[in-house]
């Protein structure tokens, strides 16, 4: 019998947002590793990304910083905030450069795409607390 205070935390749910199906299948692998996080989605565009938040409600959104504008008008990332306003976004990008761009800014973390896998997971569990402070 498990006692509830000795329990490990719910993984966090996370969605992938990358145009690259490689990259995002790469995520997909990654991210579980030590069971902090899940996968609950992918998308490889902006309209499907705000589509699968407003479905899944994640708790964070991984965004790639070059993911082409959509024209839907709004920034992603204000998007994002009005379909599942609880979710928690992380933007990758390449270099300090690249953020924040228009449709990226205001993410709650960002990080470089040249991230060690534990780098990404903290991002995205430090993501995660903030939401809870």
């Amino acid at each position: 019998m498990t006692d509830s205070a000795t329990a490990a935390p719910a993984p966090l749910r996370v969605l992938v947002v990358d145009p690259d199906d490689r990259i995002r299948e790469s995520l997909a692998r990654l991210l579980p590793i030590g069971g902090r996080c899940l996968v609950v989605g992918s998308a490889g565009d902006s309209e499907r990304a705000v589509d699968l938040a407003t479905e899944i409600s994640p708790d964070v959104v991984i965004i790639d910083c070059r993911l082409p504008e959509d024209g839907l008008g709004g920034s992603l990332v204000s998007r994002l905030r009005e379909a599942t306003p609880a979710s928690r976004i992380v933007v990758l990008n390449w270099t300090d450069a690249d953020r924040p761009t228009r449709a990226l800014d205001g993410a709650d973390a960002y990080i470089r795409k040249t991230f060690r896998p534990h780098e990404l997971i903290d991002a995205v569990v430090n993501a995660a607390r903030s939401s809870a402070a």
